[in-house]
């Protein structure tokens, strides 16, 4: 799935290259879960790279036989899914852990549906979208406000899709007044929010961290605004348990090394149309994020330092997914001449920086070429007999996507 809406006022796509086709899983989880197993399952959790299929009309029941279940953590593809599973099982859960891969809401009857949600034994509660969720207040909102008896909540959102952008930052008056105050037995709120405001003002973020000053624990934000008329404001509690960043410039603060708040970070997007990315911010990056196994990179504007350095070479030692997509040719030098990239099986870019820095430098290229089995062109049709494929020696898929 290719990074083509960040110009939508900062709108965030999943970090996996492709798109899950129909499979054969699509027709055997559906098997399992009308199976006579079903009926002695308690807990059914499925890879967070697995997605629940969805059901083909308003009649059908994700879980047919599950009189038993009560532990659900399951990925689906629309929210509006997420809220006919809710009327199916409210009733019996005591956990759900939810994620969503697409942002689109069908308005019909879901405001009615999230009514008649009841959810009475629910005690912990997960929702995860780092995909930009629109109609937060009319339909997200709601649904938390009708589950009451939650203790221990959740939330890993992204907030606001072009025309259907909040009109103020997501703080925590916010969370105070539409979350918080009607939960009474909440016990843990662990979160992570990034909203985005269409033709922001400038807002001081000392001003804004105010709101935070009678929350029991600790909590820190980060206020951005780009040239594309969009500010972005990250909330998030501590310690930060997300496992993904988005939208992260140069003006991000918060790369601390002796705190390691973001050590646990596998994910992140890198975007600033202000200022370009010099190395000594990747050297930053990677010494904040040790465990990073996903990058991209979305930068159009020429770096100003040039020099080439072939010695102490920045290394990420775990990223096996590289995306340079929407960039400037300085940052397909800088991540293949001038890092070190042990792992790199993942590779998305363009097809003339690549074949210029591979004509120019090819012996600083050549390492971290040298493991990439995927490797995803844009913007052009490639030729399997190219010259160029021969200098990736274990490449086992070659993928050309047009924009």
């Amino acid at each position: 799935m290719f990074s083509l809406r960040h110009d939508e006022c900062l709108f965030s796509v999943l970090p996996q290259l492709f798109a899950i086709e129909k499979i054969d899983s699509h027709r055997r989880i559906p098997a399992f879960l009308c199976s006579r197993f079903i009926r002695s399952v308690i807990s059914f959790e499925l890879d967070e790279d697995c997605i629940l299929p969805t059901l083909v009309n308003n009649d059908d029941l994700f879980f047919p036989q599950s009189s038993h279940l009560t532990h659900i953590r399951i990925t689906l593809r629309y929210f509006n899914d997420c809220i006919h599973l809710l009327n199916q099982l409210g009733a019996q859960l005591h956990s759900f852990g939810v994620s969503f891969t697409h942002t689109n809401i069908r308005q019909y009857r879901t405001i009615s549906r999230i009514a008649s949600i009841s959810c009475p034994y629910l005690k912990e509660l997960t929702i995860t979208s780092y995909r930009n969720i629109p109609y937060y207040d009319p339909f997200v909102v709601p649904l938390l406000q009708r589950l009451t008896t939650i203790e221990y909540l959740t939330l890993l959102l992204a907030v606001g899709v072009e025309k259907f952008v909040p009109r103020h930052f997501i703080d925590g008056y916010g969370l105070q007044r539409d979350i918080i105050s009607y939960m009474p037995h909440l016990r843990q709120f662990h979160f992570h929010i990034r909203s985005i405001v269409a033709y922001a003002s400038h807002i001081d973020i000392d001003t804004i961290r105010q709101s935070f000053v009678h929350q029991e624990q600790s909590v820190d934000c980060v206020l951005d605004y780009s040239n594309n008329s969009c500010g972005q404001f990250q909330i998030f509690s501590l310690p930060f348990i997300g496992t993904r960043l988005d939208f992260i410039s140069n003006r991000f603060p918060l790369f601390d090394e002796n705190k390691n708040t973001f050590s646990n970070v596998t994910t992140i997007l890198l975007f600033d149309d202000v200022k370009p990315f010099e190395y000594n911010f990747f050297r930053l990056v990677s010494r904040a994020l040790p465990h990073l196994k996903s990058l991209e990179v979305f930068n159009r504007l020429e770096q100003e330092e040039k020099t080439m350095i072939t010695t102490n070479l920045i290394e990420f030692p775990h990223l096996a997914t590289l995306i340079l997509d929407d960039i400037h040719m300085d940052y397909t030098k800088q991540f293949l001449c001038r890092t070190h990239l042990p792992c790199l099986v993942e590779l998305l870019i363009h097809y003339e920086p690549l074949s210029t820095i591979i004509a120019q430098h090819p012996e600083e290229a050549r390492n971290n070429c040298s493991k990439i089995e995927f490797l995803y062109f844009v913007d052009v049709s490639t030729d399997p007999t190219d010259p160029l494929l021969n200098f990736f020696p274990t490449l086992h898929c070659k993928i050309s996507k047009s924009t």
